[in-house]
């Protein structure tokens, strides 16, 4: 199981596919497979939503405003909706991953992140829709 501050820092690095990613892993070790689908639907959107909003903002816009939502939303649902630090401690069935996951992920993540949000950008771009 992912920690609330695990998920968070994962997402820190890797962007909204990790906030995808370390939701749905944590619902799967929960067992509740409706929960993961519904990760996945829910990520596929705020993909669409970025690609659909990013090119509108101003190319001085911090991404900061990102990150601290994405970073945020990730703890508050871990520790809200799944596991919390001190439940995973207590529970026999449960156990931490690594910090050294957390970060590899992290960062497969944030490769994922940039395909899924500067590739279609990019295509937009060449065919002309946004400059």
């Amino acid at each position: 199981m992912y920690s609330p501050v695990q998920a968070a820092f994962g997402v820190f690095l890797g962007g909204p596919a990790a906030l995808v990613y370390f939701l749905r892993e944590n619902f799967v070790s929960l067992g509740n497979e409706r929960l993961a689908k519904n990760t996945l639907i829910y990520g596929a959107a705020l993909f669409l939503a970025l690609v659909v909003v990013l090119p509108f903002l101003p190319d001085n816009f911090p991404n900061l405003p990102f990150t601290i939502v994405f970073v945020f939303t990730a703890h508050y649902f871990v520790g809200s909706y799944q596991v919390t630090k001190q439940g995973i401690i207590e529970s026999p069935k449960y156990e931490f991953h690594s910090n050294w996951r957390v970060f590899g992920f992290g960062l497969l993540c944030l490769i994922v992140s940039a395909l899924l949000i500067v590739g279609p950008m990019a295509g937009l771009v060449a065919l002309g829709i946004i400059e």
